[in-house]
């Protein structure tokens, strides 16, 4: 009587099959998730960029405050619900200024890494891969001028 069943070598080569499957699929998911976080971070910082030129429009200026929180007043009264962080968690970095009244802002995510840094050129728009997660992203009047590229 011939029993059925698997020989170690077969099995050894699903098993590889499998690894080598998992070593292809889980680096393109991992880049799936963070180009995710990045669109996400985008879409939010548009959306925010969108209610602080309304009320610009509506004031004449740029809200003023060191962060978001000190511009409170745009929810409700110019977008119904702002995301208070980028898509990796990390809370928005603002700036605003201008002199006698705020003509200026500029709004920041750290990317990935959350070390946000406002060393970068203004006004400058420099590209960088879509893949590339690390690096900060700028907003300035509603024009992306640091990050990856995309369409203003």
């Amino acid at each position: 009587m011939h029993k059925k069943g698997f020989t170690l070598i077969e099995l050894l080569i699903v098993v590889a099959i499998i690894g080598i499957v998992a070593a292809i699929a889980i680096p393109n998911l991992l880049s799936a998730l963070q180009k995710g976080k990045q669109k996400s971070t985008l879409g939010d910082m548009k959306t925010i960029g969108n209610a602080i030129g309304s009320y610009e429009i509506a004031f004449g200026m740029f809200p003023d405050g060191a962060d978001l929180a000190g511009i409170g007043y745009l929810e409700p009264h110019f977008s119904k619900k702002l995301v208070k962080t980028d898509g990796w968690n990390f809370s928005w970095h603002y700036i605003c200024s201008g002199d006698p009244l705020p003509d200026h802002y500029s709004l920041g995510s750290g990317g990935k890494r959350g070390n946000f840094s406002w060393a970068h050129p203004s006004k400058q728009y420099i590209c960088i891969t879509s893949y590339d997660f690390e690096n900060d992203i700028i907003l300035s009047e509603g024009m992306f001028t640091y990050g990856p590229k995309v369409k203003n």
